[in-house]
């Protein structure tokens, strides 16, 4: 007889290489029917949770703030959906707007169901669970790209391009995030001689992989943090979340630096396209995000509230972008870091929730690192997202890092009694 956990956590593991078919399948066919697919297993441990509720009455007050925090940014993330359709933004229908929200919401409330499920289980672990989805979404995409399946999303000839996931980038974070969790299924030399080979080999597969994506920003922060973890000086840093919060400011500021680093022959050999121009403006990043900076500085159109998805384009900030790289037009394009593009769309509220979100997971999970705990993995994944999500659009919307950031909240979100036994 199949228990309620077990069938939870099954589709919760699918919910990963679902989403990345369904990122394939929306692209190539049209985005609302990929978004239906993307949520389909989240929102069924929804709707077999809320149907078990209403027959065994399990409500109550089980849920944290933390909880309620998340929920209130997605509900700006929700809001400012709506607030794009009442512009007029080209291509935000009725539709896609409600199934954005789908889609924003059933990874992470599905998690914490399964958290919910699994509460009484002493051998249940959360990071197992979330790793080998990851995992599943990543064999997926390597099947897929050995298999000649080609991308339909953001690509670059003569790389490597996962055909089911948005982009190519988020190939590379995805790889960075799994690989970070990996690190902690290495045992003591000497120990589990069989289970070590294979997480170099797994380690060394998506190391390659990596390198033929070539994200230059991602491997240089994917890098600097292995090598904290795995020589343990993580434990003697203090101020991590701090500092990433000038992760930008500081890039951008030392980016002749960045290009002397780069420039070694070491990176040359791995990244190829070190070109002085590309590096110190970061791939023409540095233009938007100078952009957004006199917005916020001069404009400030918004700032408090959010000019909704999109609202680069309601602005016309982007629209010299959309001249300079030859675009049709400029709600094409994005701004290039998940707090950029919070900022504009969602304003400092939104921000505000988000790093308060960051700020709980973070102090939670480096708890859970020096107590050791089955947890401690989801920190080595949450400390390259704190990084990452100002230098790229990975965190943010529908891209699959959203829900990798609020599926780790999950156990964060159910208060210690409600898992201490099982009904």
């Amino acid at each position: 007889m199949i228990r309620k956990s077990q069938l939870v956590n099954a589709l919760f593991v699918l919910g990963f290489p679902v989403f990345g078919f369904g990122s394939y399948y929306g692209l190539k066919t049209g985005i609302s029917k990929g978004m239906m697919i993307m949520s389909a297993p989240f929102a069924a441990i929804i709707v077999f949770y809320l149907i078990d509720a209403l027959y065994r009455k399990r409500l109550g007050n089980l849920l944290t703030s933390t909880w309620l925090v998340c929920m209130l940014y997605i509900g700006t993330l929700a809001a400012s959906m709506f607030v794009a359709l009442r512009h007029g933004i080209p291509g935000v229908q009725m539709g896609n707007v409600l199934l954005s929200c789908l889609v924003f919401f059933a990874p992470f409330n599905a998690a914490v169901v399964v958290v919910f499920y699994n509460r009484g289980d002493p051998s249940f672990r959360f990071s197992d669970l979330l790793f080998t989805g990851l995992g599943a979404l990543l064999a997926l995409n390597i099947l897929g790209y050995l298999g000649g399946v080609q991308s339909v999303g953001h690509s670059f000839e003569g790389r490597a391009n996962f055909p089911f996931i948005r982009g190519i980038y988020t190939g590379a974070h995805v790889l960075a995030v799994w690989a970070m969790m990996l690190l902690f299924k290495f045992g003591a030399p000497g120990r589990k001689p069989v289970a070590n080979a294979l997480a170099v080999l797994a380690l060394l597969v998506a190391l390659f992989f990596m390198v033929k994506i070539n994200s230059r920003l991602s491997f240089m922060i994917f890098l600097a943090l292995f090598v904290l973890f795995a020589t343990k000086a993580i434990k003697a840093i203090r101020g991590l979340y701090t500092i990433s919060l000038f992760t930008m400011p500081l890039l951008l500021s030392s980016s002749l630096l960045v290009y002397q680093v780069l420039s070694q022959p070491f990176f040359v050999s791995i990244l190829q396209r070190v070109s002085k121009e590309d590096v110190t403006t970061f791939n023409g990043r540095s233009y938007i995000w100078n952009a957004v900076g006199d917005w916020a500085l001069y404009d400030r159109t918004g700032i408090l509230l959010g000019n909704g998805y999109k609202g680069h384009y309601a602005l016309g900030m982007l629209d010299f972008l959309a001249i300079l790289w030859d675009e049709p037009h400029a709600y094409n394009l994005h701004t290039h870091a998940t707090v950029t593009e919070v900022l504009v769309g969602q304003g400092i509220l939104g921000v505000v929730l988000l790093y308060m979100v960051f700020w709980r997971g973070f102090k939670f999970y480096r708890r859970e690192y020096l107590e050791g705990t089955s947890l401690s993995p989801i920190f080595g994944g949450l400390a390259y997202l704190l990084f990452i999500w100002q230098l790229d659009i990975f965190c943010y919307g529908t891209d699959i890092g959203h829900a990798i950031l609020f599926c780790m909240m999950a156990p964060l979100c159910l208060k210690p009694e409600s898992k201490a036994a099982p009904e």
